[in-house]
């Protein structure tokens, strides 16, 4: 196992799996050749006998180290490999494979042994016997050596079909002196059945093909099947962000964004990666990664890709549709579910679990959302800049305004009067007029950082009472703008948090609002700033890039997740330094605890993505344990936990799925499954209002 860690599982079963063919290749080369060149006098000496004996071993070692390293390899790369018909297609040759080395084994080996003793001679069934086992190891080779050119199952199929048929002709030709008038008869019938397999199988691929051609396409298909799709650096660099995310490694082009989508703060969408790639996953392109290749990258400039940026939705009109009656739920016991690629809403009551509507169109990829404190309105940004109120007692969209580019943090004051939006692009902070939703001033986050001046994405916004607090992502700096001073001044700027590193991503307040904690993603470390006095008061180290979170904390305990790997930060924040790390199966983006029972002793959290993805950990805060590992569904992306307003349910995201469940908070059970459309996100709206800076 130490050997399988240091060289990779991929490695590890690409070795095995090329071993293995070069000895079921050699094994049945050598029984056929004993075939074709012994035996003349129909006998075969005990030598040769022998030899046949030690091939059917090594040929029946090597299907079994075949099945298991292939299913290894399938098991690390099914995504790509079901999708290509040569797949299939070796797979139908494999079962040929066993199927003719069981008959050998039970039926023609004991033949050969009467041959051995002089009673019958060779016949035409041994001949094919041979023909079929080496022919089979030479296109599983084959296979192996083109595993990613998708010449179709048909294509492959009739070229299979065409070698038995020659592999047998040459039989028929190198044995025609010696074999039998009878087996001579059943030689040539056996390669002309095999020619007219290959005629099927070449008739099925002719009928499939795409055999029409305009001539003005020709060019075309030339360079997109023979060259291939090219891409220079400037057409990656359109693609810049996790909503249209491209990378280069190695020359190669991959449109990563469906990747992102499910692996936040961790791509560099635009850019050539190859040597963080290499330094996270080892020498070569995983199979994973090259499901998402689209083309190679060519030296020069300029941009040649037809695909670039779509076009900006310049009128967004939401709208709502209902499942029950108008008004017959409490809006503080919503669940709120992001529908991430469908840019929808999903609303559900919390105390039936029933789904109760939708509200439609709400702008590309919506984000975070905010609540008025009464529970009347909801205030949901979108990816694409788009800020939409929502009536929460009718689900009625009431406005939307355009507030960015590409927007991300929201946070409403205390007093229900401003919403704060944080944009990536361009990058400022944009206030609004809760009421009416006028834009009342931006905020540029600009600033200088190592002596040049820049522009800063927004990171988190949180709200602290009439104050907004926003992390300057790549500024590595917070600022803090008091809504209830005349034009909004900028009153507290912090800099060169986590040593400068970028980037600070999300934050959140402890439960009693006394303290703000901002990860610091590239220092790996939470930054803690006390905000009654305005005062840092710690910077503490966690896991690998900290994520918060929308925060999570029981008595005296704040619990930090990884982006960057399996392990749980647990902080005592009476001395602000870490008592426990909790290993998990890897990477987590969301912990949640229920503030409003502090006696009730569970923090939940999730896996996000990784090779454990599925996982959602129950931990016992008294001991700082987990005591539960649930699996939503299996193989399946799941997170996000979050609490029903009474504290009896845990809401659980299953994105990758389509589907949230419904857990009992207390048993851990399943409760219900909802489905719902690549949901991303799920809020409470009453558990939102009440805990601090949500």
């Amino acid at each position: 196992m130490e050997l399988f860690s240091y060289i990779g599982l991929h490695t590890a079963y690409l070795l095995i799996f090329s071993v293995t063919l070069g000895l079921g290749l050699g094994a049945s080369a050598l029984s056929h050749i004993l075939f074709l060149f012994s035996g003349n006098d129909g006998k075969i000496s005990y030598d040769e006998f022998k030899l046949l004996k030690i091939s059917r071993v090594v040929i029946w070692i090597a299907i079994l180290l075949y099945g298991f390293s292939g299913l290894g390899l399938f098991t690390l790369a099914y995504e790509s490999m079901v999708e290509l018909g040569i797949f299939y297609a070796s797979m139908t040759v494999a079962m040929i494979l066993i199927g003719n080395e069981i008959a050998f084994t039970l039926r023609h080996l004991p033949r050969v042994r009467d041959i051995r003793k002089g009673s019958i001679a060779l016949d035409a069934f041994v001949l094919e016997s041979g023909v079929v086992s080496a022919v089979s190891w030479i296109f599983l080779m084959f296979h192996h050596v083109i595993y990613r050119t998708d010449i179709g199952y048909f294509a492959f199929m009739a070229l299979y079909a065409v070698a038995i048929a020659v592999g047998m002709l040459a039989t028929w030709l190198i044995r025609r002196s010696s074999v039998r008038s009878h087996d001579a008869l059943i030689l040539k019938r056996s390669v002309l059945a095999a020619l007219f397999f290959a005629l099927i199988f070449a008739g099925a691929w002719y009928a499939k093909a795409d055999r029409f051609i305009k001539p003005a396409d020709i060019g075309k298909r030339i360079v997109a099947e023979v060259v291939g799709p090219t891409y220079t650096l400037d057409d990656v660099a359109l693609h810049n962000n996790d909503e249209d995310c491209w990378l280069a490694i190695d020359n190669k082009v991959f449109n990563a964004t469906e990747a992102s989508r499910l692996h936040p703060a961790m791509f560099n969408c635009g850019k050539d990666v190859s040597d963080n790639y290499h330094k996270n996953h080892g020498e070569g392109i995983r199979d994973k990664m090259m499901k998402y290749y689209i083309g190679d990258l060519r030296s020069g400039s300029g941009l040649t890709s037809a695909s670039a940026q779509s076009e900006r939705t310049e009128v967004l009109k939401p709208y709502r549709e209902l499942y029950v009656d108008e008004g017959s739920w409490n809006p503080r016991e919503l669940m709120l579910v992001v529908e991430k690629d469908v840019e929808k809403l999903l609303a559900i009551d919390g105390t039936t679990h029933k789904v109760i509507g939708r509200v439609h169109d709400v702008g590309f990829q919506p984000h975070t959302s905010v609540y008025s404190s009464d529970a009347k309105y909801m205030y949901i940004i979108s990816r694409d800049g788009w800020l939409t109120k929502i009536d929460l007692t009718t689900l009625e969209p009431v406005v939307s305004v355009l507030v960015g580019e590409n927007s991300r943090g929201t946070a409403i004051t205390d007093n229900d009067k401003y919403i704060a939006i944080g944009n990536y692009e361009p990058g400022n902070l944009v206030i609004l007029d809760a009421h009416s939703m006028e834009i009342l001033k931006t905020i540029p986050l600009t600033m200088e950082k190592d002596g040049k001046q820049i522009e800063s994405r927004a990171g988190a916004v949180v709200e602290d009472g009439n104050r907004i607090i926003v992390a300057l992502k790549d500024g590595t700096s917070v600022w803090a703008i008091d809504t209830d001073q005349p034009g909004f001044p900028v009153t507290h700027k912090f800099s060169d948090i986590g040593e400068g590193k970028p980037a600070l991503h999300d934050a959140f307040l402890t439960p009693n609002g006394s303290h703000y904690i901002v990860a610091s993603q590239g220092s790996k470390t939470v930054w803690i700033l006390d905000v009654a006095t305005m005062k840092p008061v710690a910077e503490v180290e966690t896991g690998e890039t900290p994520h918060t979170g929308p925060g999570a904390a029981w008595g005296n305990y704040i619990y930090i997740p990884s982006l960057g790997e399996g392990l749980i930060t647990v902080i005592d924040i009476t001395t602000w330094k870490p008592v426990k790390y909790i290993k998990t199966g890897g990477p987590g983006l969301f912990v949640r605890s229920y503030s409003k029972n502090p006696t009730y002793p569970y923090v939940w959290a999730d896996t996000a993505f990784g090779e454990r993805k599925d996982e959602i950990y129950v931990i016992d805060a008294r001991i700082n344990e987990i005591v539960k590992t649930i699996i939503p569904v299996k193989g399946e992306s799941s997170w996000h936990p979050e609490f029903t307003y009474d504290g009896k349910f845990v809401y659980v995201v299953s994105q990758s799925a389509n589907e949230v469940e419904v857990y009992d908070a207390y048993t851990f059970n399943i409760v219900k499954r909802i489905k719902s459309d690549t949901p991303s996100a799920i809020s409470n709206v009453g558990l939102r209002i009440e805990e601090p800076g949500l």
